[in-house]
C-alpha cells in the first residue's frame, strides 16, 4: 500500500514535469518570433535615431567642414581676405571665421595695410597702401596691365591671428597662366636705379641659417620711409612664400632673415633717396 502511494506520487511528479516542460517549449516556440520581431523594430528605431543623430552631426559637421575649409586655406589665420579688381579699382574685404567684417587693425609702419602685388614672372612689383572705407573694406585705384598677378595683403589685426597668403588677380582675357622663363640667379649684387648705386651682400646664401642682408647705398643716404630706413620683400620662385623684412635697427640698412628651404628667391629692397622710393630687385639661389 505504502509502495503504491510512493509510485503514484512519483508518476504524478513525472507527469507534472513533462507537462511543464512541454508547455514551456510551446510557449518558447511561439513567443520567440514575436520577441525577435520586437528586437528588430527596436534595432531599426535605434538605427533611425542613430541616423537622425548622424544626419544632424553631418549637417553640423558640414558647417564645421566649411569652417575647417576656411581654416585650411589659411591654417594659422582668423581672417579671410578677398580681393576684386575691376576698372583699375582694387577692392579688399576682410572677414573673420564667422563672416563678420574685421575692423580692428593696428598701424604697422605708418599704414593699416600694405599691399604687395607681383606678376607671375615676378618682373612687375608694386607696394601700395589701400585706404580704409569701413566695414572691413579697403580700396585703392591702381592700373594693372593684362596678365596674371598675385597679391599679398599685409596687415596686423588686433587680438587675431593672421598669415599672409597669395591671392590671385586675373586682368584681361586669354591664357594668363602661359609659359614664362624661370628666374636666373644673379652673381653680381650691385645695381643702379634712377642714378643711385646700391650693393647687397652676402653673395652666397644657405638655407636654415640666419642671414643678414646688408645694403650699401654708397655715398647716398637713405631717408625714413614708412617708419624705417628701408623695406625688403622676399618671394620664392613660385610666388607663394612671402616675407616682409624691416631693418634690424633704426640707424642702418641691415635686414635679418632666414630661408627655410633651398631654391630660387627674388628680393626687392626699397629705399627712399632724395624724396623718391627706389626699388632694387635681386634674384638669389639658396643652397
Amino acid at each position: 500500500m505504502k509502495d503504491n502511494i510512493v509510485l503514484r506520487w512519483t508518476l504524478s511528479a513525472v507527469l507534472i514535469l513533462v507537462i511543464v516542460i512541454g508547455s514551456y517549449s510551446v510557449f518558447a516556440k511561439y513567443a520567440e518570433p514575436s520577441t525577435s520581431e520586437h528586437a528588430g523594430h527596436v534595432g531599426e528605431q535605434n538605427t533611425s535615431d542613430s541616423s537622425d543623430t548622424k544626419d544632424k552631426e553631418k549637417q553640423e559637421a558640414g558647417h564645421g567642414d566649411h569652417g575647417e575649409s576656411q581654416g585650411n586655406v589659411s591654417k594659422n589665420s582668423d581672417i579671410t581676405p578677398t580681393l576684386h579688381y575691376e576698372n583699375n579699382l582694387i577692392h579688399i574685404e576682410l572677414k573673420d571665421k564667422e563672416g563678420n567684417p574685421v575692423e580692428e587693425l593696428e598701424i604697422n609702419h605708418e599704414k593699416l595695410m600694405h599691399l604687395i602685388i607681383v606678376n607671375d614672372e615676378l618682373q612687375q612689383y608694386y607696394h601700395i597702401h589701400p585706404e580704409k572705407k569701413g566695414n572691413g573694406v579697403f580700396t585703392i585705384q591702381h592700373k594693372l596691365e593684362e596678365g596674371s598677378y598675385k597679391a599679398f595683403i599685409d596687415i596686423k589685426p588686433k587680438d587675431k591671428n593672421y598669415e599672409v597668403q597669395p591671392l590671385p588677380i586675373e586682368v584681361g582675357a586669354g591664357d594668363a597662366h602661359g609659359e614664362h622663363d624661370s628666374l636666373k640667379p644673379e652673381t653680381e649684387f650691385t645695381k643702379t636705379v634712377n642714378g643711385y648705386k646700391l650693393t647687397m651682400s652676402p653673395e652666397t646664401f644657405t638655407s636654415g641659417e640666419e642671414i643678414v642682408l646688408d645694403f650699401d647705398l654708397k655715398e647716398n643716404k637713405p631717408e625714413p620711409y614708412l617708419g624705417a630706413l628701408g623695406h625688403v620683400v622676399i618671394l620664392d620662385e613660385g610666388g607663394d612664400e612671402y616675407v616682409h623684412v624691416h631693418p634690424a635697427s633704426e640707424t642702418d640698412t641691415k635686414f635679418a632673415t632666414k630661408f627655410d628651404q633651398p631654391g630660387i628667391y627674388k628680393i626687392w629692397g626699397e629705399f627712399k633717396i632724395n624724396g623718391k622710393v627706389n626699388v632694387y630687385p635681386f634674384v638669389v639661389e639658396v643652397k
